[in-house]
């Protein structure tokens, strides 16, 4: 007993940072490496097979979003493998301050572009007739969607959120790089609950929007079964099918992968990691991080409802030559204007 004593007298913060990364933080730390290896290849064959994403307004959006994507995937993944392996000895403020509000940024950027994408694809299928977003100024709305990304993100370096403080023990205290209340400024807390407003807000509206865009597929496919008994009103409604579970599945993603990461705050009030268990606290560290999961999971979405998605990806990891009149013909799940879900199935 004494031995032990005299032991842990002399561990320094390096001992205890290297104690809890080889024992408690293997499973974040590989789940890390996992969406790195797959998100960044997989917002590549975004960019290179749809690199004309001039010819169509929903493309030029998928376009952006997969940049914004990309760029999450190069920096906040390696960010937070950073922090996990220094996660009581982190030494950098401004570093953490700084790509905290990169990420901020990233992420209300790729939320406004989804939003406007659903706006684009909910005026074509539910007001086809009325003003639309044209290539002209989807420019512009693109462009403004990136300002409010910017200028939402600066506050979480303005208000110099602290470094997370733990008791190790032995006179030793740890420094996280965290999202934590404790300690913060009122200022950095009001900024955080209006950015969990502004995620509630917008996830509400997704789901109001693929509803009606849902019911009006629903309705104009009925329709045309009493006016027209023919196959091309059967592959109208397989289309509308597809349409519906892309739309259910970009939404759910985007709402799923998020909420934990603005709801974590709530959730871990007054929690002490120190006394979970193994399981629990590396479940703990890999939910906080589930946001990761939105802007690596769209060429997957992509590649379950398009099937030419699924044939350029073969070609490139065959070597084959890519199809260059890919962006000429209309993709099977956007041939028509009643096929709105085809342009948010990378969200």
């Amino acid at each position: 007993m004494n031995n032990n004593t005299f032991v842990t007298a002399f561990l320094t913060r390096n001992d205890y940072n290297d104690a809890i990364v080889s024992e408690r933080l293997v499973a974040p730390i590989v789940y890390l490496v996992i969406l790195l290896l797959i998100g960044v290849p997989g917002n590549i064959f975004i960019l290179v097979i749809y690199k004309n994403y001039n010819k169509h307004v929903y493309r030029k959006i998928i376009w952006i979003i997969a940049v914004v994507d990309l760029v999450f995937c190069l920096i906040g993944i390696p960010f937070n493998l950073g922090r996990m392996f220094n996660y009581y000895n982190f030494k950098s403020l401004s570093s953490c301050q700084i790509v905290a509000g990169i990420l901020d940024s990233g992420i209300i950027t790729s939320t406004h572009l989804l939003v406007l994408l659903t706006i684009h694809r909910f005026r074509q299928v539910c007001f086809p007739l009325k003003r639309q977003i044209t290539l002209k100024n989807a420019s512009y709305f693109i462009g403004i969607c990136c300002a409010i990304g910017i200028a939402l993100g600066i506050p979480q370096i303005a208000v110099l959120q602290p470094f997370a403080e733990t008791d190790l023990g032995n006179n030793v205290t740890g420094y996280t790089c965290s999202v934590a209340w404790k300690n913060s400024p009122q200022a950095w807390k009001n900024y955080n609950t209006f950015l969990t407003f502004l995620f509630l807000s917008y996830s509400l509206v997704l789901f109001i929007l693929y509803i009606m865009i849902g019911r009006t597929i629903h309705n104009q496919n009925k329709k045309r079964k009493l006016e027209f008994h023919s196959s091309h009103s059967g592959r109208s409604t397989i289309h509308s099918h597809k349409m519906t579970k892309i739309a259910i599945t970009v939404s759910a993603v985007f709402a799923f992968s998020y909420l934990p990461l603005y709801l974590n705050e709530w959730a871990t009030k007054g929690l002490d990691e120190k006394k979970l268990g193994l399981f629990t606290f590396s479940l703990l560290k890999i939910v906080q991080r589930s946001y990761l999961i939105n802007h690596v999971a769209n060429p997957f979405i992509y590649a379950i409802f398009d099937k030419r998605f699924r044939q350029q990806t073969a070609n490139i990891l065959t070597c084959k030559t890519i199809d260059t009149d890919h962006d000429k013909r209309p993709s099977e799940t956007e041939n028509s204007t009643q096929k709105p879900s085809t342009s948010t199935t990378v969200m």
